[in-house]
């Protein structure tokens, strides 16, 4: 008898059930979240339920089909192929068992049951995005190459006060909370509904002015369907100068925590670092209504200048380890595959068949023998 069950976002009751028993969890491993990713045609939501009587292991993920690309194209492989992959955000595997013994050999016992599930499936990658604040890349090890990437920030939302939020932050933080309070902006909380075109017109605009790589340019129907599915779980924070929005973020939250999600802001006000005062608005509201974390996530690349920006929120923290997962199922196809691809990309792009800017390299199919094989004759 299998001791796992994979579901789809079409069981999202069933799905959700599974999470309700876990002490933690977040929304990024909701199924509403996972259905904003899915495209009907090559990126399925999954949910990977592991049991062992009433012990729980869940993982969440995107299930990717690869045969439509031209490197796997190519390689002329039988049948469907796919990786997986956790979407923006956090997520990971986790568990209804406390931190022991007993949950270790609960992972372990899962990472055997996962490993012969993708290759059964014919899943050639997985990527994770391993979730901060719940700190689950230690328990999920096996098989995988586990990387340090960033660390993140947070803000304690049970201080107690304003006064105390404001009291751990930077000098400067501090200087420009009190100038910009009174200065001429409001905070408004909005419905995203109603705010789409406005809130999409400043996070573009902040993408173009960053020169943002173009996996940040979610398109508008991901902004829209954001404000439907999430419904009760996502807040508008807006910074007004009279009617017009100088700057707007989008806040997901569920409880205990809150996550500072998406962003944008007009050039002409940078100088008032309006966004200063609406992640301080964010922060209070969370805290009047009673969350225990506000995570502000980290920086662009490493711990740069925005890293840096976000710890000034949270002077007496100390900041979170983000982590990412790389594992490779089917080793000797995956190098066999970007052989088929221009290799002269720098960084560290996984999987790298993947990669948006990869130039493929076209071989003449009389090239490629029956088992994929490449001939040099």
């Amino acid at each position: 008898m299998s001791n796992f069950i994979v579901l789809g976002s079409s069981s999202s009751a069933e799905w959700d059930a599974y999470l309700n028993q876990l002490e933690t969890k977040d929304i990024y491993f909701s199924s509403a979240f996972f259905r904003l990713f899915e495209d009907g045609e090559h990126q399925q939501a999954e949910l990977f339920v592991f049991k062992q009587g009433d012990q729980l292991i869940v993982y969440p993920y995107l299930l990717r089909s690869i045969s439509h690309l031209p490197a796997v194209i190519q390689l002329g492989l039988e049948g469907d192929w796919y990786d997986i992959s956790t979407p923006y955000g956090y997520g990971g595997p986790i568990s209804n068992l406390p931190p022991g013994a007993e949950r270790s050999e609960l992972y372990r016992q899962f990472s055997e049951t996962f490993t012969d599930y993708c290759r059964e499936k014919k899943i050639m990658t997985e990527f994770v995005r391993f979730h901060p604040l719940i700190g689950n890349a230690t328990e999920y090890q096996s098989g995988l190459t586990t990387e340090w990437n960033r660390n993140t920030i947070y803000i304690d939302l049970t201080v107690g006060s304003e006064s105390e939020l404001i009291r751990h932050y930077g000098s400067n933080h501090k200087r420009n909370i009190h100038k910009l309070k009174s200065a001429p902006f409001t905070i408004r909380n909005s419905n995203l509904k109603d705010r789409i075109e406005s809130f999409s017109e400043l996070y573009y605009g902040t993408l173009n002015d960053l020169q943002a790589d173009s996996f940040y340019y979610f398109p508008k129907k991901f902004i829209e369907d954001t404000s439907h599915l999430l419904e009760g779980r996502v807040e508008l924070f807006e910074a007004m100068d009279g009617e017009k929005t100088v700057a707007t973020s989008i806040v997901l939250h569920e409880r205990p925590w809150m996550h500072y999600h998406l962003c944008g802001w007009d050039r002409a006000y940078l100088q008032w670092s309006p966004t200063k005062l609406l992640i301080h608005a964010a922060a209070k509201w969370g805290m009047e209504n009673g969350f225990e974390c506000f995570h502000l996530g980290g920086g662009y690349k490493g711990n740069d200048d925005l890293f840096q920006f976000k710890h000034r929120f949270a002077t007496q923290l100390e900041p979170l380890d983000y982590y990412l997962g790389k594992r490779i199922f089917y080793p000797e196809l995956y190098e066999r595959i970007i052989s088929f691809c221009d290799t002269r990309i720098s960084g560290n792009y996984f999987p790298l068949y993947r990669h948006p800017d990869l130039d493929m390299i076209c071989i003449p199919s009389e090239e490629i023998g029956p088992n994929g094989e490449r001939s040099f004759a």
